[in-house]
């Protein structure tokens, strides 16, 4: 849970030896840390079959003009992509030689680096033009039993644009087996068997790896999850690429991946439109909708938080420093940080892990 001033009040009531051991992890933290300071990062596009260009035209990010563009990576450790720093002492920097250097810094210890040592989220934005692939992500066991080099991916996405009657996929219809959805993927029907949901802008919807789903059309969305880019593919509704070939599909590994018991968790846009908002909390991260008129101040609690504005703008504030964030930008708040301050014109998201 994130930690606001008023509830930093509750530890001074709390027993004489509680606030004592807090001070003293407290001073411990400081002393040992490295202070990063505000951490922004150069941003890396996709091209991906489905993509578009809604990301220039919605977020003026600098993408080709020609190419369907479907994902930006905003913060990244993963090998195929590490984020770079671009601007402060650390510009030039990979988020992995700043881990490297001091990790309890910027993660916190309450936070974990993957098996693998790296940073243990991913944030992306999406652009859906096309319905994505029919596709399950497995989870960290599944992985690993399946010999994979990532760890497992769960994910939450928040809907920041949506065409009238742009939908999801996601979760499959009560009694469906895997030799029936073996079946269904054969004769090109697996849609019968997938639970499907209008979406608007607002919509948050939490994904547990193992879960079946794809993005439908017409849709941009921020997805956080865990760092990982592992996708099995199962189905991609009889689509080929420009060269007239059809991508990949990885059916039993994917069986082997799906948790025919899971359906998504929707959050509907007609919660509370004021004030810090749950959308989702898992042993992976937690994420939160803010959106007040005033600034507030924020505790860490000693873990790194990503803020992402999705509204017209945000300014992430601390003792030393400031950045001010357009519409689908986001800075990283290392967990040497103690406190920070949101202004949000608009809403933001923020996320810990």
């Amino acid at each position: 849970m994130l930690e606001t001033a008023e509830n930093r009040c509750k530890v001074h009531h709390a027993a004489p030896y509680l606030r004592k051991r807090c001070r003293a992890v407290y001073l411990c933290r400081i002393m040992s840390s490295t202070p990063f300071g505000l951490l922004q990062f150069s941003e890396q596009y996709f091209e991906r079959i489905w993509g578009g260009q809604r990301l220039n035209t919605l977020f003026q990010k600098p993408i080709p003009g020609d190419k369907p563009i479907g994902e930006a990576w905003l913060i990244s450790d993963h090998p195929s992509a590490v984020s770079v720093v671009r601007k402060g002492p650390h510009a030039g920097r990979t988020l992995h030689d700043l881990i490297e250097e001091d990790a309890d810094a910027l993660i916190g210890s309450r936070s974990k680096l993957t098996p693998h040592g790296r940073f243990p989220l991913l944030l992306k934005l999406l652009d859906s033009t096309d319905v994505l692939s029919v596709q399950v992500h497995p989870d960290d066991d599944t992985a690993a039993a399946l010999g994979e080099p990532d760890v497992g991916k769960t994910e939450m996405w928040h809907i920041l644009h949506a065409d009238p009657g742009a939908e999801l996929f996601c979760g499959l219809e009560p009694g469906t087996t895997s030799v029936a959805m073996k079946s269904a993927i054969e004769h090109g029907a697996l849609e019968q068997h997938l639970t499907r949901f209008k979406v608007v802008p607002g919509d948050s919807v939490f994904v547990a790896a193992g879960t079946v789903h794809a993005i439908g059309a017409g849709i941009v969305l921020a997805e956080i999850q865990q760092n990982s880019d592992l996708t099995y593919r199962l189905y991609d509704w009889n689509r080929v690429d420009t060269s007239g070939k059809a991508r990949e599909l990885h059916i039993e590994k994917g069986l082997r991946a799906t948790r025919f018991d899971c359906q998504p968790v929707l959050k509907g846009e007609d919660r509370p439109k004021q004030g810090l908002i749950e959308l989702a909390a898992s042993k992976y991260f937690e994420a939160h909708r803010f959106e007040e008129q005033a600034p507030r101040q924020f505790s860490t609690n000693g873990r790194f938080i990503i803020v992402l504005a999705v509204g017209k703008h945000a300014t992430v504030s601390i003792e030393t420093e400031q950045v001010r964030l357009q519409c689908g930008e986001c800075c990283l708040i290392p967990a040497c940080i103690s406190a920070f301050t949101l202004d949000s014109n608009g809403p933001s998201l923020i996320y810990a892990a």
